[in-house]
């Protein structure tokens, strides 16, 4: 038997989500990361840990075959910096950077293997990371099943592991209603051998409630459509212009860099910066790219998800 997933949320009317107003619609809701059958009954078997039998599910052979998934207050008020990792070590190549990671699941909907991009985000439990809300939560399966982090992903390697999720938080608006404006999601993960995942690869901050909603900004992610390999960082720098509750970028990265963070101030020798947004969708011809505003809604729904 497949155990339900359990929910929290601030309110007692989680099932009221697809009747909410707009201020109910920002409400966070959060699940313990569901796991599969498939899983489960490796648990019990094998009698393994919940870590171990996720990472025997995602071999290398079934992260090479996921595809990809189809689609306030002032700032001082509202910010932490970002962090840095215990061990330092130099990145190479394109802009990129080992704080932002490749994202693995599998649908609840068809049972098929799924992927998205993500990024470390400094907070106080130092196990948080930020993505998109669709790469969480699919309005025809739920919940997304053996969900991990992989952060730097590059070619098949995994330089810093594998980080099994144990809560996946999203707004009930999107749950509910999929707002293309509530497209956001923090995840929380398992801590490896005792370690934090900032202590491994830094952490970038989050600003939210920026006074300016035209900046410059650096996208990075995973785009999986030609002429993008989909095992590797990319990235792309530009202004911001207002998009009604959303940003716009002009930004050619395909599907695929969904749930990548949108970080301003971002310094390409440490590879952290401050994230301000993530990336939702794309226009058919693949010219821009767009992210929810990241206003108050959204601190309060990282707050939440670093208190799981």
């Amino acid at each position: 038997m497949v155990s339900l997933p359990i929910l929290l949320a601030l309110t007692d009317r989680v099932g009221a989500a697809t009747a909410a107003g707009p201020e109910e619609a920002r409400t966070p809701v959060a699940v313990r990361a569901p796991l599969s059958t498939g899983v489960l009954r490796a648990m019990a078997r094998k009698r393994v840990s919940a870590d171990a039998a996720v990472a025997d599910y995602w071999t290398a052979d079934r992260m090479e075959a996921a595809d990809h998934v189809p689609g306030g207050r002032p700032d001082a008020g509202r910010r932490l910096p970002p962090v840095g990792a215990v061990a330092q070590k130099t990145s190479t190549g394109r802009i990129s950077s080992r704080t932002v990671g490749k994202v693995f699941f599998r649908s609840s909907a068809n049972g098929r293997d799924y992927s998205c991009s993500a990024a470390a985000v400094s907070s106080p439990s130092r196990n948080l990371i930020s993505t998109a809300g669709h790469c969480v939560y699919d309005r025809d399966g739920g919940w997304h099943q053996n969900w991990v982090f992989v952060p730097f992903f590059d070619r098949g390697r995994r330089p810093y592991g594998i980080w099994r999720a144990t809560w996946l938080a999203a707004f009930t608006g999107w749950v509910g209603r999929t707002e293309p404006a509530l497209d956001v999601a923090f995840v929380k993960v398992a801590a490896a051998d005792g370690g934090s995942l900032v202590d491994v690869v830094g952490g970038n901050g989050i600003r939210v409630g920026s006074s300016s909603r035209t900046r410059r900004l650096t996208i990075l992610g995973y785009p999986f459509l030609p002429p993008y390999p989909g095992d590797r960082q990319f990235s792309c720098q530009g202004v911001t212009v207002p998009a009604g509750r959303r940003l716009r970028m002009a930004c050619p990265l395909t599907t695929g860099a969904s749930g990548g963070p949108w970080l301003e101030d971002f310094d390409a020798a440490t590879g952290r910066g401050y994230i301000g947004g993530v990336t939702t969708n794309t226009d058919l011809a693949n010219t821009s790219l767009w992210s929810p505003d990241f206003d108050d809604g959204v601190w309060t729904l990282y707050r939440y998800a670093d208190r799981l």
